[in-house]
């Protein structure tokens, strides 16, 4: 049986948000406490899932504003 980290449950859900059209760029991301309310994690498990989108170019943050979609760079999503 596969065990998938929850971390990456989330990064998961975020990129199939974006290739199915949900989240363009420049769309909000989910707050990280929005987040870890949706797949019942901690802060911490949500916060790693969007510091390696951030790393991979799939998102950017702004602080005091949020996290947001980056401009289309198809391998980076798959």
């Amino acid at each position: 049986m596969e065990h998938t980290p929850l971390y990456v449950k989330i990064k998961d859900y975020i990129k199939e948000n974006v290739k199915s059209g949900k989240l363009k760029p420049g769309d909000k991301v989910p707050s990280e406490k929005e987040l870890s309310d949706l797949f019942n994690v901690s802060r911490i498990t949500a916060s790693t899932a969007i510091r390696d989108l951030v790393n991979d170019g799939i998102v950017y943050r702004i602080q005091g504003k949020g996290t947001f979609i980056a401009e289309k760079k198809e391998e980076n999503i798959t």
